[in-house]
């Protein structure tokens, strides 16, 4: 539980920060220094790749995703 906390907190602080630049309607800025842990529930992003869960979405700079079964690193149809 206290993991997931600080997942939330350090996607707040850095998904909010004026200094993204925004690079479509569901793309920012990759920020490859953003810390996710482990878990694996994947995930469909905007840029229509399968990451392992919301966090490696959000680190690689998707705004959007979705729940998919697909395997991380497929390609899928957000």
């Amino acid at each position: 539980m206290k993991n997931l906390l600080y997942v939330f907190i350090t996607i707040v602080i850095f998904a909010c920060s004026d200094d993204d630049e925004t690079l479509g309607s569901c793309y920012v800025s990759p920020n490859p220094d953003m810390i996710c842990t482990e878990e694996i529930n994947l995930v469909c992003a905007c840029n229509n790749l399968v990451y392992a869960n919301p966090c490696e979405a959000l680190k690689a700079g998707n705004l959007l995703y979705k729940s998919t079964n697909k395997e991380i690193g497929d390609t899928c149809c957000y």
